[in-house]
């Protein structure tokens, strides 16, 4: 199964230090640093059955970046899973992921968070916390949490990137609009159908008509 990890790793290198123990311990999982992108580029995450965002945490959100790429790159059903690294209290940092993937129609489906050394705003001032982190036993949990990611979805996600690839292959070749706008046509179609034999029903005939309904003849008396 293939993995792409979307990470920005900001003044210690917390983030980076996980996803590269990631990477080196998983040799299916590529990584991608957004710092390093374009400035108007966005990187094609199609052949990918999975796709990590990854980040520290400032202020209680993730990378304005990752956040602006994920906006981009993500698609409708793509599978994803945050990784934060943070200085201060044990939180689940991940709404604003979770916010994006939905406005994406993709699925966040967990996340994973460790301490890392923060000097960042007021932590600065006492020199730092969270000293000597991410550690090799934050390390270890993070290969833990991957490996039970696939354990508990990776048939599951090879065989629903299947399904989306055939999907999306598809789309492609039908551009009016795709199933959605097939969906729509058909649905119009019918009305159209029903609202003309509605009204054919209700346009009486000449053996139904009352006389005064018929169109007086030649021979008939006005």
């Amino acid at each position: 199964m293939k993995t792409v990890i979307l990470y920005r790793s900001k003044h210690h290198g917390n983030t980076l230090k996980v996803v590269q123990a990631l990477a080196d311990h998983f040799e299916d999982i590529d990584l991608i640093d957004i710092e390093k992108l374009g400035k108007h580029e966005i990187p094609d995450l199609s052949s990918y059955h999975l796709i990590g965002l990854a980040s520290g945490i400032y202020y209680g959100e993730c990378d304005r970046d990752l956040k602006r790429i994920a906006q981009e790159a993500l698609r409708p059903g793509d599978k994803c899973f945050g990784i934060m690294t943070y200085g201060g209290a044990d939180k689940w940092h991940g709404r604003d992921l979770d916010g994006i993937c939905r406005m994406r129609q993709a699925d966040l489906l967990t996340s994973f968070g460790c301490p890392g050394f923060d000097t960042w705003g007021p932590f600065k001032i006492v020199g730092g916390v969270q000293k000597g982190h991410p550690d090799d036993e934050d390390i270890q949990r993070a290969i833990d949490f991957y490996q039970k990611l696939l354990d508990d979805y990776g048939a599951i996600l090879e065989d629903d990137w299947k399904k989306r690839t055939r999907q999306r292959a598809w789309e492609a070749a039908h551009p009016a609009g795709g199933v959605v706008q097939l969906v729509k046509n058909t649905v119009n179609s019918v009305k159209r159908r029903r609202a003309g034999k509605s009204t054919s029903e209700q346009r009486p005939s000449a053996q139904d008509a009352s006389p005064e309904d018929v169109p007086a003849g030649p021979g008939d008396e006005a």
